[in-house]
């Protein structure tokens, strides 16, 4: 595998000419490389808590690699695709690296990450991680990154306004929309549901819970699911919201996730959609509304919560570091069991080992417990390094969404044309 021919095209040129004067670096240097630093990549602005946990790992490794500093460096979640295609380029990459877990096989195809197979089959604790999980961490068989954390989506709703409308938490569609037009008609100048009309991964749950699918491989071959009865509900659904039961505005076309969480917390909105690592930013909108706030499950359509998809960060070692066993070291502080809890629990995410996950501490936390049950029926985006440029550079799917909202075309010929460019990208040899 070349990875420089799978690099963006503005990226390629750079990257022949870095080849020739840098060459490319490997593992197994550990015993020729200078250890006085290890260099950590971390997604992200890099919080107070964050940082105060970090600086723990640090202390918890340097008990066996004293006179190793570890340097962690914050990368916006943005900037991250330039900041490793540059690495990549011949540029000065990390020896561990945060990424989101959409984007390992990616990334891996691109030869930037390490294969830790071995490694990781011969640390104790990893055999207790959620398999799809680690399955979504492999390329061809093999491990490139280790999971962090998991997290899903849920829906924020506030139990003050559901009250005064004499409605509950919705167990399916035909309650969901019941609910926001009830909620919407006692709260004048308020809507039912933040929707992120733009946003791909609250609407995989509608897609899913309809019995549909994003796309399957035959043999192969990519085939998209867009074009069955079922995802068409979904997407009609989804977009119904909008434009024709008119819980959400049209502004909502193009709503992330975030510009819908501030709707919800600044009081303009019954519902939105959100993480529950989403809640600290939610508080910090608007402190007073802890104390009116509840969730519930995404709900499918038959009355059980709809499959969430679940989200999260891998950790992996850079693939021309020369301190892989270093990193591999700080990466299993990093992941312990102990040091997982603690920090998914300190943002809001889940730790991604099963027994950690499987117990019943979060059942009786009004916010966390719905998480807790969508965590228990997950589905994963496509298996495949080509996914990274379906969902982040071409945003298929909510291009396809955002273009019904707006009247530009109808569910038939959204759905025909998402399935048409994302078979076309997963199939591009």
């Amino acid at each position: 595998m070349n990875r420089w021919k799978r690099l963006a095209p503005v990226t390629a040129v750079v990257a022949s000419a870095a080849m020739v004067l840098a060459g490319c670096g490997g593992s197994g240097d550990d015993e020729a490389a200078d250890n006085s630093k290890l260099t950590v990549w971390m997604m992200g602005e890099g919080s107070e808590a964050q940082t105060a946990f970090l600086d723990g790992v640090e202390a918890e490794f340097k008990k066996k690699h004293p006179d190793t500093d570890v340097v962690v460096q914050y990368i916006p979640w943005l900037e991250a695709p330039k900041k490793f295609q540059a690495a990549l380029a011949g540029g000065e990459g990390p020896d561990v690296t945060e990424l989101g877990n959409t984007e390992t096989q990616g990334w891996a195809a691109q030869e930037a990450l390490a294969d830790v197979t071995a490694k990781f089959a011969a640390w104790p604790e990893g055999k207790d991680i959620l398999p799809d999980l680690v399955r979504n961490a492999q390329l061809d068989g093999k491990q490139y990154g280790v999971p962090w954390y998991a997290g899903v989506r849920a829906l924020y709703y506030r139990t003050d306004w559901f009250a005064e409308a004499g409605v509950k938490p919705p167990t399916n569609w035909d309650e969901l929309v019941a609910a926001a037009k009830a909620v919407q008609a006692k709260k004048p100048g308020t809507y039912g549901i933040a929707l992120p009309g733009n946003s791909e991964l609250p609407f995989y749950s509608f897609l899913w819970g309809a019995g549909g699918e994003i796309a399957t491989q035959q043999g192969d071959t990519w085939k998209s699911g867009y074009t069955s009865p079922q995802a068409q509900q979904a997407v009609k659904f989804w977009t119904d919201l909008v434009t024709v039961h008119k819980v959400a505005p049209p502004a909502a076309a193009g709503w992330n996730e975030i510009d819908a969480r501030t709707q919800f917390a600044t009081g303009k909105a019954a519902m939105a959609f959100a993480g529950s690592w989403q809640a600290g930013a939610i508080k910090k909108d608007n402190p007073e509304i802890e104390k009116v706030w509840g969730t519930f499950p995404i709900p499918g359509p038959d009355g059980k919560p709809a499959p969430a998809f679940a989200g999260g960060s891998d950790i992996a070692l850079w693939q021309d570091s020369k301190k892989q066993d270093l990193a591999w070291d700080y990466l299993t502080v990093l992941l312990s069991k102990q040091k997982d809890k603690e920090f998914a629990s300190s943002l809001g995410f889940f730790p991604v080992y099963s027994d950690l996950v499987g117990g019943g501490e979060y059942a009786n936390d009004k916010i966390m417990a719905a998480f807790a049950t969508s965590l228990q029926n997950t589905r994963l985006t496509p298996l495949t390094p080509k996914w990274v440029e379906v969902s982040r550079t071409k945003t298929v799917t909510q291009a396809m969404n955002s273009s019904v909202i707006k009247g530009q075309k109808t569910v038939e010929q959204a759905t025909a044309d998402a399935a048409a460019e994302m078979e076309s990208i997963l199939n591009a040899k």
